[in-house]
């Protein structure tokens, strides 16, 4: 139980932080983004946990526009659970 709640705290401050990097980011269109000539949202990186797929759109990504870079569920919520992260260009 303590590994759980262990786990748990660390995925909450983990979350915490993400959101406070990610806000003050300038929301853009992303149909404005002039990166390529048709853009499309393009799939990128598989994880297991969605706190790994966020730590990655804000290691790999954080200075991109917030809507340019998502982590969505692969499939249904039956685990095994993945994520899948996407870039906008």
């Amino acid at each position: 139980m303590k590994d759980v709640k262990g786990a748990l705290k660390a995925a909450l401050c983990t979350l915490a932080v993400s959101g406070a990097l990610l806000a003050p980011l300038p929301v853009a269109s992303a149909a404005s983004s002039s990166t390529a000539a048709d853009p499309s949202w393009h799939w990128t990186e598989r994880f297991n946990t969605w706190v790994a797929c966020q730590g990655r759109t804000i290691t790999q990504y954080g200075g991109w526009n917030a809507d340019h870079v998502k982590c969505e569920i692969d499939g249904t919520w039956s685990p095994p659970q993945t994520y899948s992260l996407y870039l906008y260009h």
